[in-house]
């Protein structure tokens, strides 16, 4: 049943779900169109004024004009997503293909013209000029179709443009990563315990355990964490995960260890609650869209691009989504039943891991571009602000790793001075107003700062 909604929920994503959708339900609206057109004749053709109707002839030649148009559209749109796919792929991350491609608008109205095509088609194929039918009124519910697909398309081109800005590619990241927080921690909240009341590792030393090898090879991309646990807690048992989302697995790599107290257990069925495939990551989750963010941010700052700001707006947003992130309680490796009992060990990443892995890379390549160096501090600065004490501490301390990998050799004086400003902001956000200013300059620049706050510039 997991596997089900798991296949049903890949479906929902793909690129032809929505169309194929819309597609059915044109051919049933066809099909009522063609009986209510034959209906009417029986009828005299009441409720309609006349000049909606034509004959046979006329009627063949407009649908199959608007079919052929409409077919022209789908063509065009085909190109204009290629286009915007190409771009995204060299110009921002191969990831960021699944935003376009998920996207509901593009789905929708690429399902509009080929649904459209199927309507006109079909209508093409029920009407027959032997049924003794004088006048038609298909047509002009096929003018009706071809009105709201050419507003469709107006609506289309300006959809593209928009998506084609950076801004507005980083801005749906953010979004997406943000309600992903909301949903795994709201999801999570009863299941997870940070310090577990029933655990004692003893009762690994009294039961035997069961090895669980993979049965076929291919990418770990998601754990059924409800389905495993109820499981768990049927079996009186604990899983402890030797893989985790992500890794490849080969068949007949271990998996998972699993003790229980039940004489006997079908440990092989726990695979049914792991998602295998090809691909490394076609689940959107948080991790994922900090790396989009990140391998944007690198694009923009290479030298074959050279485009800053998007790399500062880059980092701007992955403040905001890990200010957010530090809000939640994170999870520990501990997964509880209903009960407060351990059922499934899983390592699961801390703040300190998120913060590392947002910005080890942009402090590696933005090492001698002030502007990255600083956007970084201010980010820092973000979360600190909106979060609470460990937070504060875990980010100040988390500043260190970010000053010792800054290229001081490649800056100026009032450089130096612009990096003092911003870490005077951290501090106080952090609330550190007594910090030590004098071992920071003589710890990372004590050749390059010369005067005492010549920049005067406050504006951050």
């Amino acid at each position: 049943m997991n596997m089900n909604i798991h296949i049903f929920n890949k479906a929902q994503k793909s690129f032809w779900f929505v169309p194929f959708l819309f597609s059915l339900i044109s051919l049933f609206l066809s099909l009522i169109t063609f009986y209510f057109d034959w209906w009417l004749s029986q009828h005299s053709y009441p409720i309609f004024p006349k000049v909606l109707f034509s004959n046979f002839n006329l009627s063949m030649t407009i649908i199959s004009t608007i079919a052929s148009s409409i077919m022209t559209m789908t063509t065009i749109t085909f190109s204009t997503i290629m286009v915007v796919l190409t771009t995204f792929l060299s110009q921002y991350s191969p990831r960021t293909l699944q935003n376009f491609i998920n996207d509901r608008p593009t789905q929708r109205v690429l399902a509009i013209f080929v649904s459209g095509v199927v309507y006109c088609i079909t209508l093409l194929v029920l009407l027959k000029d032997e049924s003794g039918q004088e006048l038609y009124i298909s047509s002009a519910f096929a003018g009706i179709v071809a009105v709201v697909c050419l507003f469709v398309f107006v609506y289309f081109v300006h959809h593209v443009s928009n998506w084609v800005k950076v801004s507005n590619l980083i801005h749906n990241i953010t979004i997406k990563t943000n309600k992903k927080i909301d949903e795994s921690y709201l999801f999570r909240r009863n299941a997870i315990n940070e310090d577990p009341s029933t655990f004692n590792e003893s009762y690994f030393e009294d039961t035997e355990p069961y090895n669980v090898y993979s049965e076929e090879s291919g990418y770990m991309q998601q754990i059924d964490i409800e389905g495993m646990i109820k499981k768990a807690r049927k079996d009186k048992s604990i899983v402890r995960m030797v893989k985790t989302p992500g890794e490849y697995l080969l068949e007949g790599t271990p998996v998972m260890t699993v003790w229980s107290t039940e004489d006997e257990i079908d440990a092989e069925s726990y695979l049914k609650f792991l998602v295998l495939g090809p691909d490394k990551e076609p689940m959107e989750d948080i991790e994922l869209g900090i790396r989009k963010l990140v391998e944007i941010a690198l694009r923009a700052i290479s030298p074959a691009i050279n485009d800053p700001n998007t790399a500062k707006n880059c980092i701007e947003e992955i403040g905001i989504i890990l200010s957010k992130l530090a809000k939640h309680k994170l999870p520990s490796s501990y997964l509880t039943d209903d009960e407060n009992n351990v059922r499934i060990i899983l390592e699961q990443p801390t703040f300190v891991d998120y913060l590392y892995k947002s910005f080890y890379q942009l402090r590696h390549y933005g090492k001698q571009d002030i502007s990255i160096i600083t956007e970084i501090l201010r980010s820092l600065r973000m979360i600190g602000e909106n979060n609470s004490g460990e937070t504060k501490r875990m980010v100040w301390t988390f500043k260190d790793y970010i000053l010792e990998g800054i290229d001081y050799d490649s800056l100026q004086n009032l450089d130096m001075q612009y990096i003092m400003r911003h870490l005077d902001q951290l501090a106080s956000a952090c609330s550190l107003d007594d910090w030590d200013k004098d071992e920071v300059r003589n710890r990372y620049f004590p050749d390059q700062y010369k005067t005492e706050d010549s920049y005067t510039d406050k504006s951050s």
